[in-house]
């Protein structure tokens, strides 16, 4: 791991959107589908914990959040980016398995609050960030008396989380390299990103990107060979292409990961995907899924 320099103040401004850091349009959470590798904010009233015992971290990057490998607290992303990294980078020959925390979202905490049990993993910073942590004895003793709608909403965060991870780990099993790389874009679409219509040329998605080329390499688990054909078969097909830390592409890019998570939520679903991902996207930037 080599730290780059710093991203832009564009950058880290993009990644402060409020999208779906408002208040839930159900008791089960937001509408928004599932989507992999990026989570979805923490309710205001979980985040309020935060603000009244938070302690607040600013960090460098390349940061690990604990000396060792046992998580001892809950920690909320204020600003930057952060990694949650299957097992640890050590001993690894290529690339590791590794989900992002943007802002507003837990980096750890949430999988050993009350067995701790180790996490099977390491958090760490990947760009300057500020993070606000409460020890998990500290939130024993808070949680204590808030009220069972408070409760319910922290149990939905942590499903939420959940099924984040579990269909990360369901793509790196299941899915070749350039549909992992098409859903984590599309996950960060979702939360990140702006389409417009372009007349005489389609919808096109423009965000910033989710990190550096070994960040992505990281989350999809693929080489940087395999990164290089990736994007330029992407940069051939859908428009593809990369300014700085910002990128732009053709929406339907992201069509097949799309499709690859509307068959594996099956039939019967409470919140359905759209037939087609523009829907998706022009919905989640117009509040539909809040």
């Amino acid at each position: 791991m080599a730290t780059a320099k710093r991203f832009s103040k564009e950058w880290f401004e993009a990644l402060r959107t409020e999208r779906f850091c408002g208040e839930w349009s159900t008791e089960r959470g937001p509408r928004l589908p599932t989507h992999p590798w990026v989570t979805h904010p923490l309710h205001p009233a979980l985040r309020a914990f935060f603000d009244t015992y938070g302690e607040e971290l600013p960090l460098v990057p390349e940061r690990y959040f604990f000396p060792t490998t046992q998580v001892t607290h809950f920690v909320l992303v204020r600003d930057g980016l952060t990694a949650r990294i299957a097992s640890t980078f050590d001993g690894q020959p290529g690339a590791g398995a590794m989900a992002l925390s943007p802002p507003n979202r837990l980096a750890c905490g949430n999988l050993n609050w009350t067995t701790h049990r180790p996490a099977i993993g390491r958090y760490m910073t990947l760009t300057h960030a500020t993070l606000s942590s409460i020890s998990h004895n500290q939130f024993d003793e808070v949680i204590s008396d808030v009220p069972k709608e408070i409760l319910r909403k922290l149990f939905t965060q942590f499903e939420l989380n959940n099924l984040s991870d579990r269909m990360g780990f369901a793509l790196l099993a299941l899915m070749p390299a350039i549909v992992r790389f098409q859903a984590l874009f599309l996950s960060w679409a979702v939360y990140f990103g702006k389409i417009e219509n372009i007349p005489g040329e389609g919808d096109f998605v423009t965000m910033p990107a989710p990190g550096r080329r070994w960040h992505i390499e990281q989350v999809i688990c693929s080489s940087s060979v395999t990164l290089d054909k990736i994007v330029a078969e992407l940069a051939h097909t859908h428009g593809y292409e990369r300014n700085g830390e910002f990128v732009r592409f053709r929406a339907s890019m992201l069509q097949t990961a799309h499709d690859w998570m509307r068959h594996g939520d099956g039939d019967g679903v409470l919140y359905k995907r759209p037939e087609h991902v523009e829907d998706l996207l022009y919905g989640a930037q117009s509040g539909e899924y809040d």
